[in-house]
């Protein structure tokens, strides 16, 4: 069983394995790591990693969930204050660019190296979620799925820049990103989405 404690100590070991798998799988890829590997890195033997987590599926999808969680709940705080519906596109796109440039390792697992097995899931479930979290801001005089397939369009444009972004990166060697990177990734998205959303009707 997984120790489920909430003591700063432990609390902050924990935190300490998690980003430990995030460089090592964004560095190696989920497949080529291994918990000895985890357990090496942080400076723990490997019997301490399997007391908080059970297996490496499992440290790859509770990163996943950290990740997911703070960008839908970021997402949530910065669209609900835009007023217009221009804006409320505009700001997704710069949240997401944002945490795409600074939390670049966990995107780097997520988009560039590829899963089998269970943590294959894993990406739709993002994709799900941010769909189903964009698609109510769209026309609500079209049929849901109408919506929701615009709001899969949306989130199609901002993952393909995302993966290419990060694919020039590390053509590049993974340098420090360029000032201004996300507000520009955000910039040219919102461009593309709202250019082809103006233009939308009803079937």
């Amino acid at each position: 069983m997984v120790i489920q404690d909430d003591r700063p100590r432990n609390t902050e070991r924990r935190e300490q394995l998690l980003g430990v798998a995030t460089s090592l799988f964004a560095e190696r890829g989920f497949q080529s790591t291994t918990m000895d590997d985890i357990a090496r890195e942080a400076g723990f033997t490997k019997p301490i990693l399997y007391q908080y987590f059970e297996s490496k599926t499992d440290l790859y999808r509770e990163i996943v969930a950290d990740l997911a969680e703070t960008l839908l709940a970021s997402l949530k705080v910065a669209v609900n204050a835009a007023e217009t519906p221009r804006a409320k596109i505009e700001v997704a796109f710069h949240v997401y660019f944002e945490m795409v440039v600074s939390e670049t390792d966990a995107f780097r697992i997520l988009f560039i190296h590829s899963h089998e097995g269970d943590t294959a899931k894993e990406l739709r479930a993002l994709e799900l979620g941010l769909i189903s979290f964009m698609y109510p801001f769209f026309d609500s005089s079209m049929s849901e799925d109408h919506r929701r397939q615009l709001a899969g369009g949306v989130v199609g444009i901002a993952e393909g820049a995302a993966i290419v972004w990060l694919e020039q990166q590390e053509a590049k060697g993974w340098p420090a990103p360029a000032a201004g990177a996300a507000e520009r990734l955000a910039e040219r998205s919102a461009t593309l989405a709202w250019g082809g959303l103006r233009t939308v009707h009803q079937d």
